[in-house]
């Protein structure tokens, strides 16, 4: 056989990625719906980079296991993606809005970040609710902590409910027309003008178009409002059709 003798070094021909916006999102490990909830709610020319996170709720708190600027390490760099999502609706909920940010910010400075918290209270301002039905899983006193979160935004909850799921394998495995049963409980006895349906875990993106028409109103969740959120702080403004109302809108 003959030795080798030399080997053949080609130069490089790079063409960029044919997306408009990219998106770095940090879910929770416990969360067995939500990232495939929010991918197929995004339009084929923008980029998700996924990683996940342990959590506790301890206390009524959250707490991860390392910091956000740990997380975000295991995502691309940050200069590869124009927003940051952090998909916890119950986790914003507990460290606030202002703490949030600051963590998203230390943890990767220069984009636009967003959660299902803050993206629940800029859908509902956008779809200009007035009286908003509130549905969530979580244990009773945990769901209370979502009224004065809700009102310290200027938000008017005329209705809310809770289903009080033990652990996030109760909430994704929640029966869709028992939701859309609550929902509807929810919407008759209060005249709400819009309903938001909390926690990235909860199974119901697919069905958002089908709630809207039974109920009459718009119908907004976790998922979807962050994915909204996400797409328009991005500058990607193109409307996404068969999810609901919010994605049609600016």
């Amino acid at each position: 056989m003959d030795a080798h003798t030399s080997t053949i070094v080609f130069s490089p021909v790079t063409v960029p990625a044919a997306v408009r916006a990219r998106i770095g999102l940090i879910l929770l490990n416990s969360d067995e719906v939500g990232e495939g909830a929010f991918k197929i709610l995004m339009p084929e020319d923008v980029a998700v980079y996924t990683t996940r996170t342990g959590y506790s709720h301890a206390g009524g708190g959250f707490t991860t296991p390392t910091s956000f600027t740990d997380i975000a390490k295991t995502l691309p760099p940050g200069n590869r993606f124009d927003v940051l999502a952090f998909s916890c609706t119950s986790g914003t909920v507990a460290l606030g809005i202002p703490k949030l940010l600051h963590e998203l910010e230390q943890a990767c400075p220069g984009v636009k970040y967003t959660s299902p918290g803050i993206a629940m209270i800029e859908a509902s301002k956008r779809v200009n609710a007035k009286r908003l039905a509130l549905l969530t899983p979580y244990g009773f006193e945990f769901h209370q902590k979502f009224l004065p979160f809700l009102a310290g935004a200027g938000i008017h909850v005329a209705a809310d409910g809770v289903f009080e799921c033990k652990t996030d394998v109760d909430i994704c495995e929640l029966d869709v027309e028992e939701i859309l049963g609550a929902a509807k409980v929810l919407v008759r006895q209060s005249n709400a003008d819009a309903l938001f349906l909390s926690c990235t875990s909860m199974p119901v993106v697919p069905h958002l178009a089908r709630f809207e028409k039974e109920l009459g109103i718009p119908v907004m969740s976790s998922t979807q409002a962050m994915a909204w959120h996400a797409l328009r702080l991005a500058g990607y403004a193109t409307p996404t059709a068969g999810f609901g109302q919010l994605l049609n809108l600016r």
